[in-house]
């Protein structure tokens, strides 16, 4: 009976294996929800930057540090060390 016990709570496929299972099952469904939005996100971006001009500027501007000709950058340094 208590090696009947033993092997139902802490065997290879006891009860606490079973637990420790679904917990790694949700949080595998949880990070594939986050990586499917993100995914969704990224697509969504690629399309604007496809279609869009003022969208691909301001990325341009973001990103590289992109500027028109007429226009003037102000460098301001902090005076901590």
């Amino acid at each position: 009976m208590i090696f009947t016990s033993f092997f139902t709570l802490f065997g290879q496929r006891g009860l606490i294996k079973i637990f420790s299972l679904k917990k790694q099952h949700h949080a595998i469904l949880k990070k594939s929800d986050f990586l499917e939005a993100d995914t969704k996100r990224l697509q969504e971006e690629l399309q604007k930057m496809k279609k869009e001009y003022a969208f691909q500027e301001h990325s341009a501007r973001e990103t590289l540090g992109f500027v028109q000709n007429d226009e003037l950058i102000y460098e301001f340094k902090s005076n901590e060390p």
